[in-house]
């Protein structure tokens, strides 16, 4: 039984955990949709899917914006009709201790 290829968001896969599960997604046939703030680290990471024999497309953007994830929601409708799987990684750290961390890093690290 051949299932449909499924198509995933991961957020903040421009390097890191997050490129790590891009690739393996990849590997196992998921085609890709490479978010990251940066978006020449998203289109690296396409390119490294895609030198794999697999389908992948970036989409920069800060998901900490509503217009970025709509954007980004968007791409993945209009290239692959469809998103089966969103994998939330994107984030940021402030490292310290919480009592001493700032309310403006505080916000920052929520959103």
């Amino acid at each position: 039984m051949n299932l449909p290829t499924r198509v995933a968001i991961v957020t903040g896969s421009g390097r890191g955990i997050g490129r790590a599960i891009a690739l393996k997604l990849a590997q196992h046939g998921t085609n890709i949709v490479v978010n990251d703030v940066v978006p020449s680290s998203a289109e690296e990471v396409v390119e490294e899917i895609k030198a794999g024999g697999g389908e992948g497309i970036a989409c920069g953007g800060d998901v900490s914006q509503s217009q970025d994830v709509s954007r980004l929601v968007q791409t993945a409708a209009s290239t692959y009709g469809r998103v089966d799987i969103l994998v939330n990684n994107a984030g940021i750290t402030r490292d310290g201790l919480l009592l001493e961390l700032s309310d403006f890093d505080w916000d920052l690290v929520l959103r």
